[in-house]
């Protein structure tokens, strides 16, 4: 083996880059993307089985299953703007460690409910919780991360999160075998890990409170100051009354129901094509396990490539884009049979993570892009809020469609519509060209230290 060559595997070994990620990225990142891994390998030890378990253990029907998806969802619109508000005026740690720490008592409840309706009650208080975490998170990483570097970024907690989504869903399928009780007793221990991780190393980030005040690789906050090219650049303190700026208000106003409808579609192969799976297609529960793994094996590949190589794109073209890969995966399903199940539906899961390589970065950091400094909570919320609005009202809906016998119309309906949402979402982008985004450090004015 040549030098070169043997150089070229080096840069690749798993543990060098691991070493790596500390140089390259704030701590605040890491301590995230940390907690991002253990949090939902928790969650994904029983929410691909949730509406399953429902339907053929508790006996609900698949449109009971999906308003008890629904009730979560519901709650998020609200949780979601109410957690970016707090994380703009009492900071981002506080809000993420106390949603975290209500999950895990309510999702390690679960254990202890027999009836449907006891799990949708469950379900709606988690909604009220949960999903105030992500607006502070997500401002975390704009406090700290230049503009241009967030896909990346944002790409490297998708790759955290879906390295819990490898192992959860096959381990929560041999759970299941012995009883969910025990799936949810593990998921909420597990979802609990998370607030020691951030209760111990997690830095508060927020402008005005400190974060933006540290000193060089301050390792009290975590904020780098390191130039671009090790890692990305401090905020420093602005007003708080700094203007919002029209023009991305009018973008991003328009942005959050394209959002919505999104969220509403591609959330149903989640919650609504396991049912389908193991009802229609006789899909047995172990192998909807595995292939629900295949998800986050693709992810972990393959995120970070995905987020490195459209750095710099136009961000709603790429949302355009992956909402035409989501739409060729659900719009086969309508086509598949008992026979034909296994292989289609591996099919259908590479082409929808293949569009969700795509969207998990690039949404986040579009509403970064658009936020002030001292409203990227806020900002970060609504979008929060939108996604909820989505993913409550597209399971009862489509589990309704599917208790019809239509689930023909059910996964085409759903292709056709992504079609049309990615075409808004190219109208969008004309927009967004006439922004003329201004460089990072422009407009975020991100302290950076001379270099030579």
């Amino acid at each position: 083996m040549s030098a070169d060559r043997g150089a070229r595997l080096g840069r690749h070994w798993p543990l060098r880059g691991l070493v790596a990620l500390r140089g390259e990225y704030p701590r605040v990142v890491l301590v995230l993307a940390v907690g991002d891994l253990v949090a939902s390998f928790g969650f994904s030890l029983f929410f691909p089985f949730l509406t399953i378990y429902l339907v053929q253990t508790l006996k609900a029907s698949a449109a009971e299953a999906g308003l008890v998806i629904a009730a979560y969802s519901l709650c998020s619109i609200v949780s979601g703007i109410v957690g970016g508000w707090l994380a703009d005026r009492i900071g981002r740690r506080p809000v993420l460690i106390g949603s975290v720490s209500c999950s895990t008592v309510l999702v390690f409840s679960m254990a202890f409910v027999t009836q449907a309706w006891q799990v949708g009650l469950v379900m709606l208080l988690l909604g009220c919780i949960d999903p105030a975490f992500v607006p502070a998170a997500r401002a975390a990483v704009a406090d700290t991360v230049e503009e241009e570097r967030r896909p990346r970024v944002f790409g490297l907690l998708a790759v955290a999160n879906a390295v819990g989504w490898i192992a959860g869903p096959v381990i929560g399928a041999g759970l299941s075998t012995l009883g969910y009780p025990l799936l949810f007793a593990v998921s909420g221990l597990l979802i609990g890990a998370y607030v020691v991780i951030a209760g111990r190393w997690l830095p508060e980030t927020h402008p005005a409170r400190g974060g933006a005040a540290a000193t060089p690789n301050d390792e009290r906050t975590g904020v780098s100051t390191a130039p671009p090219s090790a890692g990305g650049g401090r905020l420093p303190r602005d007003g708080p009354d700094e203007a919002i700026d029209p023009a991305r208000l009018r973008v991003f106003i328009a942005f959050l129901p394209l959002l919505a409808l999104t969220e509403a579609l591609a959330f149903l192969w989640v919650t609504t094509l396991p049912i389908y799976a193991a009802g229609a297609l006789g899909l047995p529960i172990p192998l909807w396990g595995l292939l629900f793994g295949l998800n986050g094996l693709l992810i972990v590949v393959f995120q970070m490539r995905v987020a490195r190589s459209f750095e710099g794109r136009s961000k709603p073209r790429l949302i355009a884009l992956s909402l035409v890969l989501y739409m060729a995966g659900l719009g086969l399903v309508a086509f598949l049979s008992s026979a034909s199940a296994l292989p289609g539906l591996a099919a259908t899961i590479v082409l929808v993570t293949l569009g969700e390589l795509i969207l998990m970065p690039i949404v986040p950091a579009f509403v970064s892009d658009l936020a002030p400094v001292h409203r990227r909570g806020a900002f970060q919320g609504l979008a929060q809020a939108a996604t909820g609005l989505g993913s409550a009202v597209g399971p009862p809906v489509a589990g309704a469609i599917l208790d019809a016998g239509q689930a023909a119309m059910l996964w085409l309906g759903c292709a056709a519509i992504l079609g049309l949402v990615a075409l808004a979402f190219v109208g969008l982008a004309r927009w967004t060209d006439e922004l003329a985004l201004p460089a990072a450090r422009e407009r975020l004015r991100i302290a950076m230290p001379d270099t030579p």
